[in-house]
């Protein structure tokens, strides 16, 4: 396990490894080259040749960031410029379609450690975010406020708690009444 900075500490992983002739002194003269130890030397050019790989998500903002890009270029590009051509727009709508998919992926995926969605609101937000032409990146913050807006109605008095049980034709809302407040002996 790393430490807080990221480095491998006494409760790292370990792995025994043994090293032809040699090796070792190399290694030795490289960290005191450097001015480490042998350890954070050998780290290092692990770290080189097995990079950390990037989470879903990054890879995702990395697509849109590149949707992005080849929109502006698509704006910016005179009739009958190569972003016209149906090759352009080919890979534009194929990296549009798996930015969605996997997009839809990580939603799927995601579970909130306070709030687990269900399908049916999970295919609800996608609709709303299709109508209203918004960005994947913001579905996690708009899911959160009309939570949010939700709770606030419910407090306020504005709504009361409704609860769906069941499936199918025996699904039904219940509506849980808010606790009446017992008068303590001034109030009336």
């Amino acid at each position: 396990m790393a430490n807080e900075s990221g480095r491998a500490g006494r409760g790292s992983d370990q792995f025994p490894l043994r090293l032809p002739p040699g090796m070792r002194d190399q290694i030795k003269r490289a960290a005191e080259d450097s001015g480490r130890s042998m350890n954070s030397e050998i780290l290092d050019v692990l770290r080189d040749a097995f990079p950390e790989e990037p989470s879903l998500e990054d890879l995702v903002d990395e697509l849109d960031y590149s949707i992005a890009m080849i929109r502006d270029i698509q704006a910016g590009s005179p009739s009958g410029d190569v972003s016209r051509s149906n090759k352009f727009m080919t890979i534009l709508g194929r990296m549009e379609a798996t930015n969605s998919d996997l997009w839809k992926t990580i939603r799927e995926n995601r579970q909130s450690p306070v709030v687990v969605l269900r399908r049916d609101v999970l295919d609800r937000m996608a609709a709303l975010q299709a109508e209203f032409d918004l960005p994947s990146v913001l579905i996690d913050s708009l899911t959160s406020d009309l939570i949010q807006m939700s709770l606030d109605r419910i407090a306020s008095g504005e709504e009361s708690l409704k609860v769906w049980i069941g499936e199918g034709d025996a699904r039904r809302m219940v509506e849980i009444k808010r606790p009446t407040r017992a008068r303590s002996a001034g109030e009336e």
